[in-house]
């Protein structure tokens, strides 16, 4: 149940609040990071969201208006990024709602195709199911590492790094 959900933009006050958030393993409360993420919203390089349930920050992702993943920034798809739950709300509609607002953004800006990565192990099950509930299909590329191709008979490490591509028409 998603209540009194609300989403908006990050502001340079959020950064305490995100930091005050009791995420679970996946939360990144580095101020830096939300620095970094601050400065690339204001030169237009990314849209950054939170979600709140009353004055709590529940969730965040990001928009790339480029993305890191080669195939995605030659053919000028933006990656949703970055895009976390808090432990304790997940299930409740919050990301749905996210990606949702990213697909509108993205729409606005006349992006005929969304983007985003998952990881391949168990702790993205979750959002596996819910990517593909939403309609994103695989690019068709296989998977990466580091956003790079990842061929047959190459070794990689089993880590956030390991991704398959997913993308949505609009």
């Amino acid at each position: 149940m998603m209540g009194d959900l609300t989403i908006r933009a990050l502001e340079a006050g959020d950064l305490d609040r995100i930091a005050a958030t009791d995420g679970g393993p996946a939360w990144n409360a580095d101020p830096g990071l939300w620095q970094d993420y601050l400065a690339d919203a204001a030169r237009d390089r990314r849209v950054v969201l939170l979600a709140f349930q009353g004055r709590h920050v529940v969730g965040y992702g990001t928009l790339l208006w480029r993305s890191g993943y080669p195939p995605f920034s030659e053919a000028g798809i933006p990656e949703i990024n970055n895009l976390v739950v808090a432990q304790a709300a997940r299930g409740s509609g919050i990301a749905t709602a996210m990606i949702g607002r990213f697909e509108r953004l993205a729409a606005s800006r006349g992006k005929p195709v969304i983007g985003l990565g998952v990881g391949l192990y168990a702790d993205y099950g979750a959002a596996q199911r819910l990517y593909v509930r939403l309609g994103y299909l695989p690019d068709g590329r296989g998977i990466s590492y580091g956003e790079k191709p990842v061929v047959p008979d190459q070794s990689v490490r089993v880590d956030d790094d390991l991704v398959l591509w997913l993308t949505k028409s609009l």
